[in-house]
């Protein structure tokens, strides 16, 4: 319509629809400035997984999560928010100058801003961590992920998102690189040595973070399938989302020496996590220094070493995550009978193995002193696309620690697994679903039956079975 049309309409109307009509314009060109300068602000993620972290994606997917725990300038990582200061006081009070996460109290003295303890009385403090295994990005999952120009993964783990919530501390194993100079695996044409180089963009860890995982391990047979460009930008990419991370290094490490375990201090336990490798594919893609500073291999002199290390950090409590045995079997290999064994004289508190694509069995193993150890030998694969049962059905490794003030021990108190499968469901493909109504929504399938009664028999009771 031409302004004259306009303005001829408006002498028509009476005085207070032309002054309705004024209002309305100037509002909704004001909404509009607004809404343009928003836009300008937000950058959605591109084909190579660039994505402003701060902004909301069009497909109806989600800002960045941010990280619950934090290193301070020890290197612990510790818990970043406080909802209750007084349930504190007097329990930690540290010095301002160990971390920027410490926070004044009224009466002068500092609080680090870890304490969300949960007390069971005033002597002991508790603690309980969840452990997965292959977090898997494959070429199916990719497709499946697939929105416009993006990815979207957050449906695969939304099922599991509310049992990992009521943790304290939740970790998995990283099967894949994320690494944009490299092709991902849904657009590579052939795959090397007739075995896909695993990897994903990076907008995956968002999913990850949004379902709860504050750990990510990382040494595995696909850690050098891109070479040392993939491994460091998975690095850069982990440290990028808040994600602590151990198992590969940089080569040129710009921590001036970052240690070869992490340890997070959970409710004022300090929980280290390691994590070494036997198995390594496309290892021509790095020479041997930089095999060496950058890959964790298993090698039983730096294993032992490293533990040694984590304990006179001040780690309480030393759990390894190794990735051994055969492909898609049940049964167990010599490497895991001896190397298990090898680890619980070395000082190891809980041993969780990766590999297999399949959960294996687990039995608590007993030291020369009379300590006994739980060794997971395989938790299978988390979430991936591989087709079979045993590559779907999975767990999550739920422990709870305890921590004697005063006798300064931590002790495992509990361990138990909650059963899941990765299936179609809700429209989505590859998703992680528990096989109990409590807490998948009350959600009845005879897969989630037939595959519960799989993984019962497999653990065989020697951990329970966490139903509530």
């Amino acid at each position: 319509m031409s302004l004259k049309k306009i303005i001829s309409t408006l002498k028509s109307l009476p005085l207070i629809l032309v002054f309705a009509f004024i209002i309305s314009v100037v509002f909704g060109s004001l909404s509009s400035l607004v809404s343009a300068k928003a836009d300008t602000s937000t950058d959605t993620e591109s084909d190579t997984g660039s994505i402003n972290l701060n902004s909301t994606l069009p497909h109806g997917g989600y800002a960045r999560i941010t990280a619950e725990f934090a290193p301070d300038s020890t290197g612990i990582w510790q818990k970043t928010g406080i909802t209750d200061l007084s349930t504190y006081v007097g329990l930690m009070r540290k010095s301002a100058a160990v971390s920027p996460l410490a926070t004044k109290l009224n009466d002068g003295s500092t609080l680090f801003a870890n304490n969300s303890f949960t007390l069971r009385d005033a002597t002991s403090l508790t603690a309980t961590c969840m452990f997965t295994g292959d977090l898997m990005c494959l070429k199916g999952q990719q497709f499946a992920a697939g929105v416009k120009s993006s990815y979207d993964f957050w449906p695969m783990y939304k099922y599991v998102a509310p049992i990992f919530n009521s943790a304290d501390f939740v970790c998995g194993n990283l099967e894949t690189l994320l690494s944009e100079s490299n092709p991902i695996t849904e657009n590579q044409v052939n795959a090397a040595n007739g075995q896909p180089q695993c990897n994903g963009p990076k907008i995956y860890l968002n999913a990850l973070r949004k379902a709860g995982f504050d750990m990510l391990v990382t040494a595995n047979n696909h850690t050098c399938d891109w070479g040392a460009v993939g491994i460091t930008e998975t690095k850069t990419h982990l440290n990028e989302f808040g994600f602590a991370n151990t198992g590969t290094h940089f080569f040129e490490d710009p921590a001036g020496g970052e240690d070869r375990f992490v340890i997070f201090e959970v409710n004022g336990i300090k929980l280290a996590i390691l994590s070494y490798t036997h198995i390594i594919n496309q290892r021509g893609y790095l020479n041997a220094a930089q095999m060496d500073k950058m890959v964790h291999l298993f090698e039983r002199e730096k294993v032992k070493a490293d533990i040694d290390s984590a304990k006179a950090k001040g780690a309480d409590f030393v759990a390894v995550y190794c990735h051994w045995g055969i492909e898609n079997t049940e049964t167990l290999n010599s490497y895991q009978l001896n190397d298990s064994k090898f680890l619980v004289e070395s000082g190891a508190d809980l041993i969780i193995g990766s590999h297999p694509h399949c959960l294996q069995r687990c039995e608590y193993l007993e030291s020369e002193s009379g300590k006994k150890v739980l060794c997971m030998y395989s938790m299978g694969n988390f979430c991936s696309s591989m087709v079979r049962d045993i590559n779907n059905d999975t767990i999550i490794l739920k422990v709870t620690l305890e921590k004697s003030a005063a006798e300064n021990e931590t002790t495992m108190t509990s361990a138990s697994y909650i059963p899941c499968h990765a299936m179609t469901k809700d429209g989505h493909s590859f998703v992680v679903v528990p096989t109990s109504e409590v807490f998948n929504g009350g959600y009845k399938s005879s897969v989630l039956d037939s595959a519960k009664a799989r993984i019962d028999k497999l653990m065989n009771n020697v951990i329970p079975c966490c139903e509530n």
